[in-house]
């Protein structure tokens, strides 16, 4: 409605008992009162107040209309004083979207204490190796590893990964550990779907030399989940981040192949719709994971 302005001035102009008291509250001149009050009556069709030289005196229409214009502002006051609760403390759903992998093992538990910390703010985690529209599934914040494909996303670089070869000591005891990239194309390689060249691989030596080797396999997944598997089945050798097969290697149940050679490591960042105006609860998040992305192996 246009008359909201005119609506508030109206309740001004009662409680100050006066055009020139209301104007003094509200920053305006007093014949900006006088002419927004004259135009309410007039769309009204309805006198709202007798004027005399020396007081204001509400008509019976006035002071019906009032209480509704009363009503009004105090319920714009109350969502303003909610708004600001809202920006000040994360509140209300926070929406991640990430793979399920690093959701599960990584994202979720790191999270705990975040959530400790907010107790007003609610966690939906869509964990999908797919990428998706954050406007359209109204995502606050997705999680991406590598993809950067968001037009018109504002995108935030978290650290990096690291990647590493890894293989069963069953398969290299069968097919034998390869001792340089060149020997990669005599054995069978894992190959994770959702990287832009699942057969192509880039690695750079002790000394500085860089290797492209074309990878060979028949084991193949778009999920980074059943990508640790086959390669902890034995499948073949799995190009992998090394957050994802921590424990294995740890526990010997996975050996890094190529230890002195390196490819580059895989960026990690927060993506999300819009830069200005940032909630709270998504900027408070993604601080966070910045400031704890050492305990995910995430370097600088």
């Amino acid at each position: 409605m246009k008359n909201f302005r005119a609506m508030a001035v109206f309740v001004q102009v009662v409680d100050s008992g006066s055009f020139s008291g209301a104007a003094e509250k509200l920053g305006i001149t007093k014949s900006a009162v006088s002419q927004l009050i004259s135009q309410l009556e007039e769309d009204l069709d309805t006198r709202l107040l007798n004027r005399t030289t020396r007081q204001l005196n509400l008509t019976e229409a006035g002071a019906i209309y009032l209480a509704g214009c009363r009503q009004m502002v105090e319920a714009a006051e109350a969502a303003h004083q909610g708004i600001g609760r809202y920006s000040q403390e994360p509140s209300g759903t926070l929406r991640i979207s990430c793979s399920h992998e690093f959701a599960a093992n990584h994202l979720i538990p790191l999270l705990g204490p975040f959530m400790e910390r907010h107790p007003k703010l609610s966690l939906d985690v869509d964990g999908s190796d797919q990428v998706i529209n954050l406007i359209e599934e109204k995502i606050d914040l997705a999680i991406r590893i590598s993809h950067l494909d968001d037009s018109g996303m504002v995108i935030r670089k978290i650290g990096d990964l690291q990647v590493v070869l890894v293989a069963t000591p069953t398969y290299l005891k069968r097919y034998g550990t390869p001792r340089t990239p060149d020997e990669l194309v005599n054995h069978q390689s894992v190959a994770f779907t959702q990287l832009a060249q699942p057969y192509q691989l880039d690695l750079l030596g002790p000394e500085g030399q860089k290797s492209r080797v074309r990878l060979y396999g028949r084991a193949r997944t778009n999920s980074a989940a059943a990508f640790r598997e086959m390669v902890k089945s034995g499948m073949g050798i799995g190009h992998i981040l090394k957050l994802n097969v921590k424990d294995e290697l740890e526990r010997g149940q996975l050996v890094q192949v190529l230890a002195d050679y390196r490819s580059e490591n895989i960026g990690i960042y927060a993506v999300y719709p819009q830069r200005s105006h940032l909630p709270l609860k998504v900027r408070a998040v993604i601080d966070y994971l910045v400031e704890n992305k050492a305990a995910l192996g995430i370097t600088d």
